[in-house]
């Protein structure tokens, strides 16, 4: 759809005839950057990697075969330094930004970080929890889910273990798009009196894709009055929608006929928009370079990323003067009673500060976690006694 669209565009001037191939990703870290390698020579561009795991030697990859890599999975840190990657671009904003900002706003500092059993999730967990220990924050601990009851039951005695631990990351696939993982630790968490406002549980996957929240029911709580209860201390951080969901913007594109796909919008992931909105944020790039009569390098286009706007599938893009994208995101809640998500707060990208849109958050027992000392969002102070 985004290179079908792309080619039809007429402000754009690529001087070349854009064309795709979608690379397999082996699931498991090693094997899947054995055949990045074996990709060096059919692209000239990658959007990708997914898995954070390698997403550092992709980036020395691209810079050595002088071809420009967007991403939106990658959360090293060390990949913000134009310096050392100078071919490497942020399709989102960090991940790892949002959570800080949001985490210095309440003023939860201490981290606990649970993934699913897949390669790819147990190498987004420990990235996340580099990049938020460079911040200089508390990571109590990071831990992957084992199979089955007992192995869930074993994932939240070790989380209890901890001291302090207000804030634990989910990095799994989301319930409210089909995540079962998720469902079966959240209610796991409700039944072990865990889901109590002690803890704040924050799903990772939902920071990568808008997920449809206006005038939207999540049927996952219509028969599950556990998981409907246990996700009243879950905050939702995903992208703001534009004036039409990923929803919209999909039924549009299937009664245009330019989707020939028997499928309802609701049976798409809303990644969809997010792999969609990187092509074209690729295609941008090369536009920008070429206006600038700059010749097309892996460099070259990752660097002509600066003061975008244009409409991606569900919302504008924008970029400021470094290259950053300026996307806003929304904290959504539930009441603990209904299946719709609502804004609480709107996290506003290109001042960095977090706004309350008059609704209050619904915490169980009608209190948060107590607040950590504001020291630790301090860089220029070292936190002592806890």
């Amino acid at each position: 759809l985004a290179v079908g669209r792309i080619s039809r565009d007429p402000s754009l001037d690529l001087g070349h005839r854009l064309d795709y191939v979608i690379l397999q990703e082996e699931c498991e870290t090693p094997r899947a950057l054995i055949r990045f390698v074996d990709f060096g020579k059919l692209s000239s561009a990658f959007i990708g990697p997914l898995n954070p795991g390698f997403c550092e030697v992709a980036a020395h990859l691209g810079e050595n075969w002088n071809k420009a890599i967007f991403s939106w999975m990658c959360i090293n840190y060390k990949l913000d330094s134009t310096i050392h990657h100078n071919a490497f671009a942020r399709t989102l904003p960090s991940p790892t930004q949002i959570l800080l900002t949001i985490m210095k706003y309440f003023k939860w500092a201490h981290v606990g970080i649970i993934a699913s059993s897949e390669d790819i999730w147990i190498y987004t967990a420990k990235e996340l929890a580099t990049a938020l220990r460079n911040h200089g924050l508390p990571i109590g601990i990071v831990t992957s889910v084992h199979k089955g009851e007992k192995g869930i039951e074993d994932t939240w005695n070790k989380i209890k273990e901890v001291n302090n631990i207000k804030i634990i990351l989910l990095c799994m696939h989301s319930v409210l798009i089909g995540g079962q993982e998720q469902a079966a630790l959240l209610t796991k968490a409700l039944e072990m009196g865990l889901a109590d406002g002690r803890y704040i549980f924050v799903p990772y996957d939902t920071l990568l894709y808008s997920l449809p929240y206006q005038n939207n029911s999540f049927s996952v709580f219509d028969n599950d009055s556990k998981l409907r209860e246990a996700y009243d201390a879950v905050l939702t951080i995903t992208l703001e929608s534009g004036e039409r969901t990923f929803y919209d913007a999909f039924r549009e594109a299937k009664e245009s006929g330019e989707i020939i796909r028997d499928l309802e919008a609701t049976q798409v992931s809303p990644l969809f928009g997010t792999i969609y909105d990187a092509i074209y944020f690729m295609a941008r790039a090369m536009d920008s370079a070429r206006r600038k009569g700059v010749r097309a390098s892996g460099a070259s286009i990752a660097e002509h990323t600066k003061n975008f706007s244009f409409p991606g599938f569900s919302h504008r893009v924008e970029t400021d003067s470094s290259g950053k994208v300026l996307n806003n995101y929304i904290i959504l809640d539930t009441d603990g009673h209904g299946n719709q998500l609502f804004p609480t707060h709107l996290l506003d990208m290109s001042s960095g500060s977090v706004l309350s849109l008059g609704q209050a958050i619904h915490f169980p027992n009608e209190v948060p976690p107590k607040p950590d000392s504001s020291c630790w969002f301090d860089p220029g102070v070292l936190c002592t006694e806890g």
